[in-house]
């Protein structure tokens, strides 16, 4: 079959699922969820279909993939369709550790959401995919919310991108419960809002996901705070990015209005954001923007912007699977004070975290590159003694240490 279908029956679920033979483009249909929404649980797959796996134009992954979408939890609970990418490993088929990869800034308009970009050899982080794929993990890639469907992108709103990152690893297990049976191994890892992602979901799935056996989590990057992160790139040519958090929260919550704010030298350049990948941002910006240029009055410092932004700091929440933390010291987008913090805040809540200084990271894009190996490694021993001793979180706690030195 070219397409897989999740049908009720009786009460219970049945799937078809086959390997892709003949791989589809996927049309724009597909990111149209139905409406109203079927009555799902979080990570039921509401459609999939085979679709192409690229690292760069011409070379495939060495994977079998899927485009999904399925049902999420938004930031005030509602349920949302999402679309993602699932990529099992060639090769005999066995038990294979699930991760779920959270990815970073891809933009907020739907031509950036990774389940696009793989068939087109376009994702810049196809690289550390296939690293992962490498060492025979399966992955779970998700789009988050608003990024491919309708509506905008809730780019940095943590109790979205948390939800989002669980239930793709739970479509992955809907869409081949062979291969990631339920109780099998899995691990997340994520950089940059990617890494914010994979934190919200470390500190949610006890809650959210309980079913989900986490090994560990390997977040970089991560801005924990967004009240502080984004007015420190006020100003600067990353200014874009306050534009996108702005849009994001609007997104994520029906009572944040954000165009009757937007000055009218801003008001221009937010609609071409809100069609832009990160390098169409980067290029056409806004660039070297304060705060107060960008709304009037700067909704930063309204009250029920700020409770909003106050609800979605990393840190209040204890993960209680193992997490490691990287960052560089010298990154200019998201201040390295802001791990350092987290490390703190979650120290003093009884977290098993560590924080890794990166390197040979000396700025954002570096970090990724210099820390994700080590990230990986850090989650491969985690789930090499998941498979021989059990969940690792059974284990007494590890005391909490800062790894590795400035380069």
């Amino acid at each position: 079959m070219s397409v897989i279908d999740v049908a009720r029956h009786a009460g219970a679920h049945l799937m078809v699922v086959s390997p892709p033979r003949r791989r589809t483009p996927g049309s724009p249909g597909f990111y149209e969820p139905p409406d109203p929404l079927p009555e799902l649980d979080p990570g039921e797959i509401i459609r999939a279909e085979p679709t192409d796996a690229y690292l760069v134009p011409g070379v495939r992954l060495r994977a079998h993939a899927w485009r999904v979408m399925y049902r999420s939890t938004g930031a005030v609970g509602e349920p949302t369709a999402v679309t993602g990418t699932v990529l099992l490993p060639l090769g005999r088929r066995r038990v294979r550790p699930l991760i779920g990869f959270a990815v970073g800034t891809h933009g907020i308009g739907d031509s950036a959401a990774p389940s696009r970009l793989l068939p087109q050899g376009h994702d810049w982080e196809a690289g550390l995919i296939a690293m992962v794929l490498a060492r025979g993990y399966a992955v779970a890639v998700t789009d988050y919310q608003g990024l491919g469907t309708p509506g905008d992108h809730a780019y940095m709103v943590g109790r979205a991108l948390g939800p989002n990152v669980l239930d793709a690893m739970r479509a992955a297990r809907f869409l081949d419960p062979e291969m990631l049976p339920e109780d099998g191994p899995a691990a997340i890892i994520g950089y940059s809002e990617g890494g914010f992602a994979a934190a919200w979901a470390a500190q949610l799935q006890p809650t959210y996901a309980p079913e989900i056996k986490l090994a560990g989590v390997a977040a970089g990057a991560a801005a924990a705070d967004i009240e502080v992160a984004g007015p420190r790139l006020s100003g600067s040519f990353f200014s874009f990015f306050m534009a996108y958090g702005g849009i994001g929260y609007a997104a994520a919550y029906p009572e944040l209005d954000l165009d009757p704010y937007l000055t009218p030298q801003a008001r221009e350049g937010i609609e071409s954001l809100r069609r832009s990948s990160v390098l169409q941002a980067a290029l056409r910006g806004p660039h070297f923007m304060h705060a107060s240029e960008l709304t009037q009055p700067n909704v930063l410092e309204l009250p029920d912007w700020k409770a909003r932004l106050r609800e979605n700091r990393l840190g209040a929440i204890a993960p209680q699977t193992p997490v490691l933390l990287h960052h560089a010291r010298q990154d200019q987008i998201v201040s390295f004070d802001q791990s350092r913090q987290l490390l703190e805040d979650w120290q003093s809540l009884g977290a098993d975290v560590r924080l890794y200084i990166t390197r040979g990271g000396v700025d954002h894009i570096s970090g990724a590159v210099a820390g994700t190996p080590v990230a990986l490694e850090w989650l491969s021993r985690r789930l090499e003694r998941r498979s021989r001793h059990g969940h690792p979180a059974d284990a007494a706690p590890v005391p909490v240490t800062v790894v590795g030195e400035a380069a």
